[in-house]
Parts: C-alpha cells; sequence; structure tokens
C-alpha cells in the first residue's frame, strides 16, 4: 500500500467508527441545521438520516428547554466547548435525558463553522440512580425504624405508669369520688401527650417509607434538613455528635422534588457523622444563607463537621462513582455522586472546602424560590 493511501483509508476508517459509535454524535451549522447524525441518532430519535439532514437541531429538543438551548448554543460559540446534562425529544415525543459535550469547529479564517456534540443517553444511569436512591431510602428506614423504637420507649413508660396509677387509685378507699376525678385528668392529659408523641413518630416512620419520586414544587427548605436529622437522631446520638443548625421554617424556599432533596441531606449528615466517628471533637453545623449572581436569587446550604477533613486529591476525586474513603464493606462509593447528580437535577451545584484535620464544609447552592410561589 502506498503512504499516499493512507490518509483516505484513514479517513474511511474514522467515518466507521464515528458512524457506529455507541453514543449519538451530531453536527449543526451556524443557524443550528443539522449537517450530519451518526447511526445512532436516527436509532434512538427516529428520525430517518434524511428527515435530519432537513430539520433544525432545535426541533430535537422539547419545548420546554428551547429557552435554555438558545442561551447554550450562544455559550458554546463564545467559549468553543460546552458539557451539560439535558434533555433530547424523540420523534414519537419521548424525552431523553442526555449528557452532552459539544466543541466548535472553526473554519480557515478561525471563525465559527459548525459544532461537533456527543450525547450519551443517560436513562440506564438514571434507572440505576433511581435504584441506588431507593436503597438508601430502604436503608435510612432501617435507621429510622431503629430510632423509632429507642424514642417510642418514654411515651410507652408514661403510659404504662399512668395507666398503672389509675388502676390503684380506683382501688383506694381513702379518696374520694373529686378527687380521683381530678387525679384521673391529669394521668388522662399525660396519656393523650404520650400518645401523641408515639402517633408523630409512626407517622413520620410511614410517611418517609411511603416516599416515591414527587414532581417538582415549591420545598422549603427546613423540612427535608429537619426530617434528615430526626431520621439519622439515632445515629446522632449513637455517635455523640453535637448539632447545630439556625434553619428557620418557611424562610429558604426552593423548587424541587422533597424526598430527592430530603436524600441529599440525609447521605450529608450520615457522611459527616462517619467522618467524625474517631474525633474528639463531633459538632455537626447546618446553616442556609443567600447568595445572588447575575440578578438571580440562590440559597447556599452548607454542612460543616470537624471531622478528619480530605486530602486534595481525595476532594478531587469525592463525586466519582465507586470512590470511596471508607473501609471495604462499608460504603459503595455512589453516595456523593448520586448527591451531585440529584443537586445538578434541581439546576444547583456542590462545592467542598476542607483540610486534614481541619473538617470539611460542603456547600449546596439551589436557585431560590419567592415565598409564595
Amino acid at each position: 500500500m502506498n503512504k499516499t493511501d493512507r490518509p483516505k483509508e484513514t479517513f474511511e476508517v474514522l467515518d466507521v467508527l464515528i458512524d457506529n459509535f455507541p453514543d449519538m454524535i451530531h453536527s449543526v451549522d451556524t443557524s443550528g441545521k443539522i449537517v450530519y447524525a451518526n447511526r445512532m441518532v436516527t436509532s434512538l430519535l427516529g428520525h430517518s438520516t434524511d428527515d435530519l439532514y432537513t430539520m433544525n437541531i432545535r426541533q430535537l429538543y422539547p419545548p420546554e428547554i428551547l429557552e435554555a438551548v438558545e442561551k447554550g448554543f450562544q455559550e458554546v460559540k463564545e467559549t468553543g466547548e460546552k458539557s451539560v446534562e439535558s434533555l433530547l425529544m424523540a420523534k414519537d415525543g419521548t424525552r431523553i435525558p442526555v449528557e452532552m459535550r459539544t466543541l466548535v469547529l472553526h473554519d480557515a479564517h478561525g471563525s465559527f463553522a459548525k459544532t461537533f456534540t456527543i450525547s450519551r443517553d443517560m436513562r440506564k444511569l438514571k434507572e440505576m440512580q433511581d435504584s441506588l436512591i431507593h436503597a438508601g431510602r430502604l436503608a435510612a428506614i432501617g435507621e429510622l425504624a431503629a430510632g423509632v423504637v429507642h424514642d417510642l420507649n418514654n411515651p410507652l413508660t408514661a403510659i404504662i405508669l399512668a395507666s398503672s396509677l389509675m388502676e390503684k387509685m380506683t382501688t383506694d378507699v381513702r379518696l374520694d369520688a373529686e378527687a380521683i376525678r381530678e387525679q384521673c385528668g391529669v394521668y388522662c392529659e399525660t396519656v393523650k401527650e404520650a400518645a401523641d408523641t408515639m402517633e408523630a413518630l409512626t407517622t413520620r416512620l410511614r410517611d418517609f417509607s411511603r416516599g416515591v419520586k414527587e414532581q417538582h414544587s415549591a420545598v422549603d427548605l427546613f423540612d427535608p434538613i429537619h426530617d434528615a436529622l430526626f431520621i439519622l437522631a439515632h445515629r446522632i446520638r449513637h455517635s455523640d455528635v453535637r448539632v447545630s443548625c439556625p434553619v428557620v421554617k418557611a424562610r429558604h424556599r426552593v423548587q424541587g422534588d422533597r424526598n430527592q432533596i430530603e436524600q441529599v441531606f440525609l447521605n450529608m449528615v450520615a457522611n459527616a457523622c462517619d467522618a467524625m466517628a474517631q474525633c474528639p471533637t463531633r459538632h455537626l453545623t447546618i446553616d442556609v444563607t443567600p447568595e445572588s449572581e447575575d440578578g438571580k436569587a440562590f440559597w447556599c446550604c452548607s454542612i460543616r463537621d470537624t471531622g478528619e477533613g480530605m486530602t486534595p486529591e481525595t476532594q478531587q476525586r469525592i463525586f466519582q462513582s465507586f470512590f470511596t474513603t471508607k473501609p471495604r464493606g462499608k460504603g459503595t462509593g455512589l453516595g456523593l455522586s448520586i448527591v451531585r447528580s440529584i443537586i445538578k437535577e434541581h439546576n444547583g451545584e456542590i462545592r467542598v472546602t476542607s483540610a486534614r484535620d481541619n473538617g470539611t464544609t460542603f456547600f449546596i447552592r439551589l436557585p431560590a424560590t419567592p415565598i409564595g410561589l
């Protein structure tokens, strides 16, 4: 084979590789017209190649995200590349979650010519994440049940004691009817308060166990934060962790799925307890403060522990799937990966600051929702 034949052969091989690549690959021109699409695009979206080459890329996105698509298209023109999670819409209307990486190709004069985008179908990963979230909830239910059993002891003891005293009182000939009525009223009030406490505990257990993925709505951050602390109360007491949480009710609202946001704080609080297990000082602080950027309001949730801290190398890897610093059999390495995924789905971001022997602070920023919406 002559050397002059190799470039042509190389391009042919590249064409075959790209066309048979397991992810969707497409390219659009300056106006957004589709100028290339590999087989996976036609396979997953249901459009023929001929149809795709007559379409604008905007036709492959759901109407509800077109505003964000326009903004992203302008950003990629300016920056030259962009990675984002988005949605593509198949011919039958099916929404397909994708992870997209877009690069800009320039012409000989250095001007924007077209894009080159690789889109990965995230449906299987989303299903796996949902399964892991469900598994995490089941584990939390077990922990909550253990805590509920512990917390039921006090009101149950009060009920048993009150009923025993009432029984003895009815057989005490030294008491007149008025004294019996007065004492019975006191004991009945004790029983009622204890029963209300038991009902609240069992209701929390029932509601949490029924938790399913919900439609996004206004969520008061006070609720998922305090629910997580309530669910993990048994572990917090057992670990001798002192908690400071000045978050107040009905002030910090975001738009999202309450169960998923609750799962975020469950993971964060549980991780903080584990990080402080061998430390003499165990103090967990959770707070929410306002932030703004480009005229948009955010709530920044900080989760600060006094644990062992992390090296810079560990901080770089903690959000990677299957990475864990816990002993073998103590962690899956998926908790923080799922946390980041949930936060990204809520248009938020998470970052961490830490130093060895100086604790760790996670910052979770979520778009704020005005009170009343």
